[in-house]
């Protein structure tokens, strides 16, 4: 279990209403209180709204929202309100078996994320450009400054490198970093070669690193700091749990704050000054969906899904596994359903040459060789899922068949997915939505190579170092041009190393702006193309 907040339950102060009185309300502290409203410090007015930063927990993958109970509600009116049974219901908030408390908070699983980032539909009067021109020509609020303070919220789990290395003097022996560790020293190793660049190009910076120890309440009481008033920009955290946290108190402040490795959907809810750098899956596999239906819509298609769902109720009423293993299990089946459902949204399937969906019960197939067709020019097979082990097999199986006119198209997670066989890759065409591609023949990805070794005495790595070094100059770049960032100004699209960035679209603007940057790579010749230009 980890630990979340969800702090946007808004409280107006009644007459007569204490500090002490308001926290034993919600089951928060005095502290937490005032952290999250520093004015309250003085007292409570009556009529004065304050922000009560209710902390929760999230089981396993599952995350929920709080809700508070309104008079005469029950298991039926909140099922109808967000799809969510008795039984789960039940698991997340055992106290309902007495029934429903007016004024209670409950705990409501999302097995289905929301994602609040998503491009609107333009009206028929519309265009793209119309929405960059307006975006163009809005005014800059920002004035140029001589230095810029630029804080970074990273899990560096400074505790525990204390405790290795204490422990490691104890036995007398070699210290090494913390697992964890690395990842934030990566991403920070990469970033500090983009500051020293735009330095030496004479933008001055003020930089400051924080242990977030990917906990919850360090980061709370970080970002409630009054130093955090004075930024400029905010860079992590890396995990949403605490990114949620630090974005909300941050938005408070007028401080923008960027999410450089979460994917999570909802993140951005009611933050506007908030920015996403990696785009959703939904939106990645939509864009390859299109990608599909322009360049295969006259071939042999095959959706290639799992549907576990019974076996895993099974599991749960013949005792075989526990509701925490359940509840996990249900939303990554959850989760599949959508893919499959965003693979085939642009899938005119009653128009297409052929279509069939094969569905499996369990993490393998027994054959696939007798569903492909042998006299098809092209089978083209969609493989929605982002279980290892499952695709792992599954394309095992399809490069045995020794098929050359097999054509797969899978998730975005594969590229991470190191068991993988390179040559199967190629052998099967995979295709995959991206959001970047590195090119080792680039000489800016060479000379960045180049300064990471020298200063750290390592390679980089894709997903940490070159990530630090693209979001670090792409958003330090954008504020040493207008003096400021805000998700309302134009943000002049860019690729860099290992990432695309564009901002520029039609959205929700009081919520977040995410990236919608992506492309279709293929593996050919050893080599990673992207084949959508």
């Amino acid at each position: 279990m980890s630990f979340g907040l969800n702090a946007q339950e808004i409280h107006e102060v009644k007459h007569g209403e204490t500090l002490y009185s308001v926290s034993k309300k919600y089951g928060v502290t005095i502290s937490d209180i005032v952290k999250a409203n520093p004015k309250a410090e003085r007292g409570l007015r009556n009529g004065m709204s304050i922000v009560i930063p209710i902390f929760h927990k999230t089981i396993d993958t599952v995350d929920y929202l709080m809700h508070k109970v309104k008079p005469l509600e029950s298991f039926y009116s909140i099922k109808n309100k967000y799809g969510v049974n008795e039984k789960d219901l039940l698991y997340f908030n055992p106290q309902l078996s007495q029934g429903f408390r007016s004024g209670e908070y409950i705990k409501i699983p999302q097995f289905q994320e929301v994602d609040v980032t998503e491009k609107l539909e333009l009206l028929e009067n519309e265009n793209e450009t119309d929405i960059f021109d307006e975006l163009k020509n809005r005014i800059n609020k920002f004035k140029q400054k001589d230095t810029y303070n630029i804080a970074y919220l990273l899990p560096l789990y400074l505790d525990k490198n204390d405790a290795i290395e204490r422990e490691s003097n104890y036995l007398e022996e070699k210290s090494e970093i913390y697992k964890k560790s690395n990842y934030a020293l990566e991403f920070y190793s990469g970033a500090k070669i983009a500051i020293d660049t735009l330095n030496k190009a004479g933008m001055g910076l003020n930089i400051y690193v924080y242990d977030t120890k990917n906990d919850t309440q360090q980061t709370f009481d970080l970002v409630s700091k009054n130093e955090f008033d004075d930024m400029d920009l905010v860079i992590g955290p890396f995990y949403s749990k605490n990114f949620k946290i630090a974005a909300e108190i941050l938005s408070r402040k007028d401080v923008p704050i960027i999410a450089p490795l979460s994917s999570k959907g909802n993140l951005l809810e009611n933050i506007p000054n908030a920015f996403q750098v990696i785009p959703t899956k939904k939106r990645q596999v939509k864009y390859l969906s299109n990608f599909i239906y322009e360049n295969y819509m006259h071939g042999n298609i095959t959706l290639l899904r799992r549907d576990n769902l019974n076996e895993l109720v099974n599991k749960l009423e013949s005792g075989k596994i526990d509701s925490t293993i359940y509840l996990k299990n249900k939303k990554k089946i959850s989760d599949e359903e959508n893919y499959a459902d965003w693979m085939i949204s642009a899938l005119e399937i009653d128009s297409l040459a052929a279509f069939k969906e094969i569905i499996v019960q369990g993490n393998v197939i027994d054959s696939i060789h007798h569903e492909l067709d042998s006299m098809a020019e092209t089978n083209v097979i969609l493989i929605p899922s982002v279980e290892k082990d499952f695709v792992i097999d599954l394309i095992t199986k399809l490069n045995a068949t020794r098929d050359s006119n097999i054509v797969v198209f899978g998730m975005p997670d594969w590229v991470n997915f190191k068991e993988l066989n390179y040559d199967y890759l190629m052998n099967l065409n995979v295709h995959l939505p991206n959001s970047g591609i590195l090119s080792y023949q680039d000489s800016l990805t060479q000379y960045f190579i180049d300064h990471y070794q020298e200063s750290t005495n390592s390679a980089p790595s894709e997903r940490f170092a070159f990530s630090g070094f693209d979001v670090s100059y792409y958003f330090l770049s954008l504020i040493n041009q207008f003096g400021g960032l805000s998700s309302k100004m134009y943000l002049e699209p860019k690729n860099l190393l290992n990432l695309n960035f564009d901002y520029n679209y039609k959205r929700n603007e009081k919520n977040g702006s995410r990236n919608q940057s992506v492309q279709i790579i293929k593996f050919e010749n050893l080599e990673i193309i992207r084949v959508d230009k």
